[in-house]
């Protein structure tokens, strides 16, 4: 009679699991119809045929971009703290690309954008972590027969919905400072495409 209940209540939990966390194959289906037709919509094929239509067109070419800040500070040999104190300022180098209205540059809103967007992605993977987590010990807690484990688990069921509750705050936190960026980007004149992740 007992491995009857407890054989009922796991199929039912395990449903109710899978009902709430799976996404449907159509769901799936459609997500991946609509990403081919994106890439198909972008991408343009140009034949010979075509070149006639563009022979007298305007030409136009690009500067390669400029390296990061990083990359100039890395190449300088470090010096002393006393001795940097010691010289004269060091005057900020133009950067020859264009800039937004306050003077900054394309690779200074790339890297913020794109370490804002890596710590956004590092936030949901984690959370995703602690849902499977709580997903486990819940079948473990339900498995077990032993009062003992069955505190355990229990305790640590209620860590971990805490953790979960601390990352999902720092998500929605780092989901609104990328908000926040994107309008001051915006406010100060950046290119809409420097604030863009690179395909």
């Amino acid at each position: 009679m007992k491995l009857r209940i407890a054989t009922k209540l796991a199929l039912w939990i395990l449903g109710i699991a899978v009902l709430g966390y799976t996404q449907s194959l159509g769901d799936v289906a459609k997500k991946e119809k609509e990403r081919r037709e994106k890439i198909k919509a972008g991408a343009k094929v140009i034949t010979n045929d075509d070149t006639f239509k563009y022979a007298n067109g305007p030409v136009s070419t690009t500067t390669p971009p400029a390296p990061p800040p990083d990359a100039a500070k890395k190449t300088e040999p470090e010096k002393p703290a006393g001795e940097a104190q010691k010289g004269a300022p060091e005057a900020k180098a133009t950067p020859d690309g264009p800039t937004d209205l306050q003077g900054r540059p394309e690779s200074f809103w790339r890297q913020t954008f794109a370490d804002a967007r890596q710590k956004v992605k590092e936030l949901e993977n984690k959370e995703n972590v602690l849902v499977l987590k709580v997903n486990d010990l819940q079948n473990r807690f339900f498995r077990t027969d032993d009062g003992f484990q069955r505190q355990a688990l229990q305790a640590e069921l209620q860590k971990t919905f805490t953790e979960r509750d601390q990352v999902g705050e720092d998500l929605a936190k780092a989901k609104a400072q990328l908000d926040d960026l994107d309008k001051e980007a915006r406010k100060s004149g950046a290119l809409p495409g420097w604030t863009s992740a690179k395909p």
